[in-house]
């Protein structure tokens, strides 16, 4: 079903100075080397499939960069990379995808893959601001599932790009999607640390494959 998804994506997702790779596969601890095994051999079964397709799919698009050592892992999950490398990981149930880029080019990067339909409304004061849910309330359920996953997911992926550069924890209120012309930007509504300040818009790039949305954000160096 989804075996053709990346060559669907990337042509027109991802800038060229951009390293990708997508797997609807699932791996094992084949895919693993040494020190990645020994830091997954406590894993249950869901963690450790999640854990070796991940570094599967990272070590694919690092490798262009030059690096194809072990991956390990760093303060909340992040994976521990060379210095000139930053890179972002994510999955859904069906899905798994990272990016990596030269920090020469890319400060970071953050990308998050989610499923439509998980994101329900009882979830929503928890994640989204008021002006977010008026904007849902004005669309039809259909419209409803793909924007609250859209949402979210652009919260995800922002995390994932801010957190290696400021050590700070943001909880979903504290940013907010802004649609323009069909754009998506992220809003912060906080001053966090240096570039990260109140008020300044980050855009990003969407794409959605029948249920899985896929976002994601890149800040140039």
């Amino acid at each position: 079903m989804f075996s053709n998804f990346a060559a669907m994506i990337s042509p027109i997702f991802f800038p060229g100075d951009i390293s990708y790779y997508f797997s609807a596969e699932r791996y094992g601890a084949d895919a693993l080397l040494k020190n990645e095994l020994e830091i997954a051999q406590q894993y249950g079964a869901k963690r450790f499939s999640d854990f070796c397709t991940g570094r599967y799919c990272m070590r694919q698009c690092t490798s262009p960069l030059g690096f194809s050592g072990d991956i390990l892992i760093g303060e909340r999950g992040k994976p521990l990379l060379p210095g000139n490398i930053t890179a972002s990981l994510s999955h859904s149930k069906k899905i798994c995808g990272a990016i990596a880029g030269d920090k020469s080019k890319f400060l970071s990067l953050g990308i998050d893959i989610e499923t439509c339909g998980r994101v329900k409304r009882d979830m929503w004061y928890l994640l989204f601001t008021k002006k977010e849910i008026d904007f849902l309330e004005r669309h039809n359920e259909e419209q409803v599932q793909f924007l609250a996953t859209a949402f979210f997911s652009l919260k995800e992926a922002f995390y994932k790009l801010q957190y290696p550069l400021t050590d700070t924890f943001l909880d979903f209120p504290e940013v907010e999607v802004i649609v323009i012309s069909n754009r998506f930007y992220i809003k912060l509504l906080r001053h966090v640390a240096g570039m990260f300040t109140e008020g300044r818009l980050f855009s990003s790039r969407l794409f959605r494959y029948k249920d899985e949305v896929v976002t994601y954000f890149a800040l140039p160096a």
